[in-house]
């Protein structure tokens, strides 16, 4: 597995890149008292989980996204196009 980590992006470009150019979306999770929501492909090909980690101070809306990707050259791909880093 490939674990790519992007901040401050929208969650929902991000998740319909994902849709468009890995795969598509077969479920969406949020537990009770979990911090973030969990998207996941039809094929397992990735699954995203991204939650809002904002600085309650500084009045900012901050995002972290962490998709997990079965293939490398789909998570290349997708650190391409919106940054971050992967692990």
């Amino acid at each position: 597995m490939y674990d790519l980590y992007v901040g401050d992006k929208d969650e929902n470009d991000i998740l319909s890149w994902l849709i468009a150019n890995i795969a598509p979306l077969g479920s969406t999770t949020k537990k009770d008292w979990d911090y973030y929501s969990t998207y996941q492909s039809k094929n397992d090909t990735w699954i995203m989980n991204t939650t809002d980690v904002s600085d309650v101070s500084s009045s900012q809306w901050d995002t972290l996204t962490h998709v997990r990707f079965k293939n490398k050259e789909d998570a290349m791909l997708c650190k391409l196009t919106w940054g971050g880093s992967i692990y």
